[in-house]
Parts: C-alpha cells; sequence; structure tokens
C-alpha cells in the first residue's frame, strides 16, 4: 500500500490487560545498525480462518461507485483502504444485500475497527488497528430477509471529506451467500438504490483487491528461544520471499494477489527457554510504520501500540521498538499489517541483559 505526504499528529495509547510474565518495555533504538550475527528462527505456517474481502483498488476515489463486490458465506473479513479524492463530502459504506435467494440469512457482526477518517494516513491505519485489537467486543446479530440490505459500518455509512483516507476491518458470519459491496457515493443518495444501480469501478494502477481464503496465518516457531548477549534471534513478517494471499478479484474473475497480506491476521506462537528474560522488538524493516498488535502469556493478554510514544517508526531502517520484556513461557503475538504502513517487519528476541 503505497506511502503518501502525511502531517504531524500525536496519538496516546495505553494497556488494556497486562499479560503476566511480560512488562511493558517501550524504548526506540535507532541509528545503531540491525544486530548483527543473528540466529534466524524457524517456523511452519498454518493457514486457516474467514475469508479475506480486500478493498483498496481504487485507492484514490475520483467518481462515486462499487469499490468492491463478492457473494460470499460462512466466516468473513472485510479489509478496507480508500480515500475520497473528489472535490466534496462523499459517503463510505459497506452493504450486506441478500440477493441470491427467497430465504433469509442470519448475519453476526463480530468485530470491527474502523479509523478515524484523516488526511494523516499513518493516523488513519493505526486508529483502525486500535479499535479492532483494543478488547472484546458486542457482536450485533439479525437476520436479511429476501432483497433487504444492511449497512455494517454505523448503519448509515460515514462522511468522508475531500483528501481523508478511512481504513476499515469487520469481521462477520452470514449463514447463507450473501452480496457484500464497498461503496462510495453522495451524501443524499440512498445506500440501497445506489449500491443496486452504481458501476463497479475499475482499479488503479496498484492491484489491491479481491477475496482470499484462509486469512489467518499461524507461525508456530518450532523449538523454544534461547538467545545470547551474542547471538539474539529474528523472524521476518510479510515479506514477499514467504510469498502472499492468492486469491480472485470477484469483481473480473482474474486472479489476484494480496501484495503485503492486508487484513491477514498473524499469529505467532512461540516459547521462552532457559531462566533469563528475552526483550520482544519490532524492526520495521520497510520504513515508516504504525500499528497495534496483542501478546497473550497464560491466558492474558497485553495491548501493544507500536509505538505508543509517538505516531509512527521506521524514519530510519534500524529503528528498533523494544515492546515488551518477557519471562520464560510460552506467548503468542498476534498482529496485522497496518493500512498506510510499509513492510515486511522483523519481530527480534535479544537478551534483557543487554
Amino acid at each position: 500500500m503505497k506511502l503518501k505526504q502525511y502531517l504531524a499528529a500525536a496519538l496516546t495509547a495505553g494497556l488494556l490487560l497486562t499479560a503476566g510474565g511480560a512488562e511493558a518495555a517501550e524504548h526506540l533504538v535507532s541509528g545503531q545498525g540491525l544486530p548483527e550475527n543473528c540466529r534466524e528462527l524457524k517456523a511452519t505456517v498454518a493457514k486457516s480462518g474467514p475469508l479475506l474481502l480486500f478493498s483498496d483498488s481504487p485507492e484514490m476515489v475520483y467518481q462515486k461507485g462499487v469499490l468492491y463486490r463478492d457473494v460470499v458465506q460462512g466466516d468473513v473479513r472485510i479489509f478496507f483502504h480508500h480515500v475520497n479524492a473528489m472535490d466534496s463530502n462523499k459517503k463510505i459504506a459497506v452493504m450486506l444485500k441478500n440477493n441470491q435467494g427467497l430465504r433469509p440469512s442470519e448475519y453476526t457482526i463480530k468485530k470491527k475497527g474502523l479509523g478515524a477518517p484523516s488526511w494523516n494516513y499513518m493516523y488513519a491505519g493505526k486508529t483502525s488497528q486500535q479499535e479492532y485489537f483494543a478488547g472484546q467486543q458486542q457482536p450485533e446479530s439479525g437476520t436479511l430477509g429476501f432483497s433487504r440490505s444492511k449497512e455494517l459500518l454505523t448503519g448509515t455509512g460515514m462522511l468522508l471529506a475531500p483528501g481523508k483516507l478511512l481504513v476499515g476491518t469487520v469481521d462477520l458470519h452470514l449463514s447463507r451467500p450473501v452480496e457484500i459491496s464497498v461503496i462510495m457515493c453522495d451524501l443524499k443518495n440512498d445506500l440501497e438504490l445506489f449500491n443496486s444501480d452504481a458501476p463497479v469501478l475499475p482499479m488503479d494502477e496498484h492491484p489491491l483487491r479481491g477475496s482470499f481464503q484462509e486469512a489467518d496465518w499461524q507461525y508456530n516457531i518450532k523449538e523454544p528461544i534461547a538467545v545470547s548477549k551474542e547471538q539474539p534471534a529474528m523472524l521476518e513478517l510479510a515479506a514477499s520471499c514467504q510469498g502472499f494471499a492468492k486469491g480472485t478479484d470477484a469483481t473480473t474473475s482474474l486472479p489476484a494477489e494480496n501484495y503485503g497480506n492486508y487484513g491477514v491476521m498473524y499469529d505467532v506462537n512461540f516459547e521462552i527457554g532457559g531462566t533469563e528474560k528475552v526483550k520482544l522488538v519490532l524492526n520495521p524493516l520497510g520504513g515508516l510504520f504504525a500499528g497495534y498488535g496483542m501478546l497473550e502469556h497464560n491466558g492474558s493478554r497485553q495491548l501493544l501500540a507500536l509505538p505508543g510514544n509517538s505516531l509512527s517508526i521506521g524514519d530510519s531502517y534500524d529503528d528498533m521498538l523494544e515492546v515488551a520484556t518477557l519471562e520464560p513461557g510460552k506467548y503468542k503475538f498476534i498482529w496485522s499489517p497496518p493500512g498506510a504502513s510499509n513492510l515486511p517487519v522483523r519481530l527480534y528476541w535479544q537478551s534483557a541483559a543487554l
């Protein structure tokens, strides 16, 4: 996802819950180069989870229309990332429509994260992840009769001023096939009528949309992690050499690839061996980065702002954000590529005695 010029902004973030055995340890180290003599960890990768509908092309929306559309059922995750590039306020909406048969479809909206619409793209992406990862949300369930519609974001869509970006993630379950559409229209437009009549807009020069099976990727590090002062450990994530999710653009039936795996959830399962504490460190190797993640340990969770003391990191290739200090034991780091951020990223495990 290309990164544009952005305005300076401040974002304050806090921990909701504390994962036992982990201490918040945010500290940015920069200008010292990347760790040398690293041991690259080996992990098995298992893919499962919902169907991902990814809507990011056209990223800059210059005319009203349908940005992405597919007919789906079961567990579904919608990830969208769009800028209003027109000269007046518009409305962005995600529509469910039961037009696949006479029988009603049950739906449950499990979780969503909607960023604050902003001219600052990093801020829009980061606030979306903050809401998504922040904690338990009350599910919303309902029934769609034949030809009935439901707007998923607020019930009436969201206003998007010229030049502003909105990033959103919605997890839901559908009992029967339902058409899902991401649309942008005038404020005065009736959403149901517009959704029925509007054209599907072509992609821009960046082919970033499509439907992708198995949007949860679980990395299981094979052996307990033991590090020394002389040799840290490292795992790279969301790198092109590892391959990205492949699927189909439902609007054209052409093959699609999710360059960056935006909307994919990564679960990194690992164990700290030995008896010494270890620092968990994030390096945004690709450039500017602003997001959130979760750390699980012994049944409790810690919300991680990446970073928390500033909007973003990655001004330098060797920015190293210490995010937690870990006692020996088993952990899970949950993370997803944030909208507007750059990839790949690296996780380092370093001796806390440094």
